[in-house]
């Protein structure tokens, strides 16, 4: 086979790019040293450069780091570039990017940027989501780039408290927040972490005066919902309208709603069990006499339209190819679908009376003090 030439990669020419038995690489001209990797089953993003150690004249090549950023289900073109750009930089430094960091006991040898880089490490460790870990380094490199290397002794309550306040007024008070509560959940580790606890002291974030939050989870109410049933029944697509009706009864995240795989339903145990859920855990979705119709209507009409698919909601890409759905919009529910429909899930939920621990165990939320997952 021949080797791919490099050149500009755009999200377009990515998604061409057929999957093959043999492993095959397409560099990026726009980042030097980006190039993306495409396998049977995946594509992965790769940044490589030559590490060179030494003095100004007497330097020699130590090795070449090849470090893998992510999947392209994990990460866009756009933040593979500027990860891959930071990690050129470090390379050039002469750090390289694979080796893990000494995690000193003493506090004060701490910077924030390794503090986050740890509880990043801890997020993995517990198998969380891939994707809410990335988001939570490009979160510290967009919202507070200038504490990187300051050790974490050396942020005072004051600073958190004024940049809070700062990011509110240029970013918005739900941004603020959520930069902030990443701060908190990264210093918290911290503190488990340290040999001597007490060199650290408070966490900065208790001076902080959160934003209320406006919710923004908008629901379908009752009397609405007759009206949305009917323009349902109006999509043409069979296994859309089976798989908008299990999100509504499920209160499952879009996200591992239409990824499905038939191999997890157990029809005879009433259940779904998915091994792995954005909180890392595995979770079995227990299901009603009416759910159980749904993925039985599903499995049929998968059966009829994408024979031999392993999910339970496939669909087909232009180039014929099928695969899990990757879509919950539909125009005939336009704003009605995907997230409105957990939501939507949850305050049904608290209206019928459901216990709120239930409700939340049912919804993938960690409920403190409970490792559950399964509600019966």
């Amino acid at each position: 086979m021949k080797r791919p030439a490099p050149r500009r990669l755009t999200e377009s020419y990515i998604k061409s790019l057929p999957h093959r038995d043999q492993v095959y690489a397409v560099r990026d001209t726009a980042v030097t040293g980006l190039m993306i990797e495409v396998y049977k089953t995946c594509k992965s993003y790769k940044v490589q450069k030559d590490l060179w150690t030494g003095e100004r004249g007497r330097r020699r090549l130590a090795k070449t780091v090849r470090k893998t950023l992510g999947t392209t289900d994990d990460i866009t073109l756009e933040e593979a570039r500027t990860r891959a750009q930071e990690i050129i930089v470090q390379i050039k430094r002469g750090e390289d990017p694979n080796a893990r960091p000494y995690w000193g006991t003493d506090a004060g040898a701490w910077t924030v940027e390794r503090m986050y880089q740890e509880y990043a490490a801890d997020m993995r460790t517990r198998e969380c989501n891939k994707r809410s870990a990335l988001d939570l380094i490009y979160r510290l490199n967009l919202y507070l780039p200038d504490w990187k290397k300051i050790p974490i002794t050396d942020i005072k309550k004051s600073m958190a408290r004024e940049r809070h306040a700062h990011i509110s007024r240029e970013r918005g008070k739900r941004v603020a927040n959520q930069a902030f509560r990443d701060f908190r959940a990264a210093y918290n580790l911290a503190l488990r972490i340290v040999d001597d606890p007490d060199a650290l002291g408070d966490n900065p974030t208790v001076a902080i005066t959160w934003n209320k939050e406006r919710a923004a989870n908008r629901v379908i109410m009752p009397e609405d919902m007759p009206d949305w049933w009917n323009r349902l029944q109006s999509v043409p697509n069979p296994l859309r309208r089976s798989m908008h009706e299990l999100g509504l009864y499920s209160g499952l995240r879009p996200g591992t709603l239409v990824s499905l795989r038939r191999e997890w339903i157990k029809l005879n145990k009433r259940a779904i069990s998915i091994p792995k859920m954005k909180s890392g855990r595995a979770f079995d979705l227990p299901l009603s006499a009416h759910m159980v119709d749904i993925v039985q209507r599903a499995l049929k009409a998968g059966d009829v339209m994408y024979p031999c698919s392993p999910w339970l909601f496939p669909s087909r890409k232009r180039t014929g190819e099928v695969i899990a759905t990757q879509c919950w919009k539909e125009k005939a529910l336009p704003s009605e679908t995907g997230h409105i429909l957990r939501h939507t899930f949850r305050t049904a939920a608290k209206r019928a009376g459901i216990d709120t621990v239930d409700a939340r165990l049912l919804m993938d939320h960690t409920v403190q003090g409970i490792d559950c997952s399964t509600v019966c």
